[in-house]
């Protein structure tokens, strides 16, 4: 069960101020068997209502991360490189909603499991290994992906794609620095959110 932080460091302004921000009613439809469906009826998350104390950084964020949700990576292959962000940024946040969503992108439990232990642990594709050390590598002392690294994964991505993934581990990077420092807690209508493994 996840333990869930009593108050965030910075108090999630209001959802009716918030909304006119992202540019989503308050009855905007998600789709109950899409990815996000976790979140469906419940449009302002605590995460968007606590940038929303800085409306026009949310309003340049919002945008950005629209472009990532919508883009061209597969979304499995997009959740399972946030969940490597999320689990190696301690993100308690990031892990839960992620680890909800990559599910319903088609990553197994087992794969969800498995991201903890990285790129080497047996059980992943070469392609998926080489999406989990891209994550590494952009997270390590070079902050560049690797030459073996960029040839694995540009087998299967084209030059946008590449762009994108580039993009998506910093903006989830991004988000876990706000998502943790802000203390910002898991809502609490997210019913059994997947606990962020220890490590």
């Amino acid at each position: 069960m996840t333990t869930r932080k009593a108050n965030s460091r910075i108090a999630p302004a209001p959802a009716e101020l918030v909304r006119p921000l992202i540019g989503m009613p308050a009855d905007a439809p998600i789709g109950p068997d899409g990815p996000l469906a976790h979140i469906a009826g419940r449009p302002v998350l605590n995460v968007q209502a606590v940038i929303g104390k800085h409306p026009d950084l949310l309003v340049a964020l919002n945008p950005v991360l629209n472009a990532l949700g919508c883009g061209v990576l597969p979304l499995r292959d997009r959740e399972l490189a946030v969940l490597r962000v999320g689990y190696g940024l301690h993100s308690a946040y990031e892990w839960a909603h992620h680890a909800a969503v990559g599910a319903r992108a088609g990553l197994t439990e087992q794969e969800i499991a498995r991201v903890p232990a990285g790129p080497d642990a047996p059980g992943w594709s070469e392609f998926d290994a080489a999406l989990l050390r891209a994550v590494d590598e952009l997270r390590g002392p070079r902050a560049r992906v690797s030459d073996r690294t960029w040839a694995e994964l540009t087998v299967r991505y084209d030059e946008r794609q590449m762009v994108e993934l580039l993009a998506t581990v910093g903006a989830y990077t991004l988000l876990a620095y706000i998502l943790n420092s802000c203390d910002v807690a898991i809502e609490d209508w997210f019913t059994d959110p997947a606990d962020l493994p220890e490590g």
